[in-house]
């Protein structure tokens, strides 16, 4: 086995709800479970460790270094239990991510835990002003369950790529039922706290809690200034085309 889970104790939760949100786009996923935890005061009760990973470690601002792993945090939240998983990588083949999905999924069977929660990004290859989060189910009827919640299910998202598509579309064969969550981000930041914050918001709803986004606030302005200036630079580049292809034009008829 070249993938496992170490729990710190025995996990007694009751119906429990497992989140998972790990390193990826824009880094949604991570940061959205990552706050839930800290604002949650989650406990953490265990790691995934996996062979799968990519080979490299973590260097820390105090110059030490941390292996690549996943956390397993347990916090209640609107009267129930929440399992959350969140960490700094995925994996880096094709069966890796199929080996450690059939882990999470064995751990969610052992726990109780019949409801999933993704949470990942959806890339646009352009600045996204007002972020939105586009939801896929494991089946239909679940639609008009979250219908309520801010989620957008009219778009053109195809496919959902590693864990957070593999945890549900497997765990679908299991009995599982879940939902996708995927902020909108341009795809081009290393995080993206703005649609970080679009997705906790449809969180509050489908937990039943209150957050507090005091911690984003300085994030989300400090990613919206690098926005804008890029947006400023991709303007003056096109501006600067049409100008040269003018020219050209001008001398052409000229």
């Amino acid at each position: 086995m070249t993938t496992e889970i170490k729990l710190e104790e025995e996990l007694d939760v009751e119906n429990p709800l497992f989140i998972e949100g790990l390193a990826g786009i824009g880094h949604i996923g991570r940061n959205c479970v990552s706050y839930l935890a800290d604002s949650l005061d989650a406990v953490k009760v265990g790691e995934l460790h996996s062979h799968h990973f990519p080979p490299y470690t973590i260097v820390n601002d105090n110059k030490t270094l941390k292996a690549l792993q996943n956390d397993i945090y347990v916090a209640e939240a609107g009267g129930r239990d929440i399992v959350l998983m969140e960490g700094n990588a995925q994996a880096s083949s094709p069966q890796g991510h199929y080996e450690i999905a059939y882990e999470v999924l064995d751990f969610t069977d052992e726990i109780g835990a019949d409801e999933i929660i993704t949470i990942g990004g959806y890339g646009k290859g352009e600045v996204v002003e007002q972020p939105e989060v586009f939801g896929a189910v494991t089946s239909e009827g679940l639609i008009e369950d979250y219908s309520d919640m801010g989620i957008q299910f009219d778009h053109d998202v195809g496919q959902v790529v590693g864990i957070s598509g593999l945890l549900l579309g497997l765990g679908e064969g299991r009995g599982k039922k879940g939902i996708a969550l995927l902020g909108e981000t341009p795809g081009f930041l290393m995080s993206d706290p703005k649609s970080t914050e679009s997705v906790l918001q449809v969180l509050e709803k489908v937990l039943e809690i209150d957050l507090d986004y005091s911690g984003l606030d300085e994030k989300v302005q400090e990613s919206q200034e690098v926005l804008k200036k890029l947006k400023n630079l991709k303007g003056s580049k096109g501006e600067k085309e049409q100008s040269q292809q003018q020219s050209s034009d001008l001398g052409y008829i000229g």
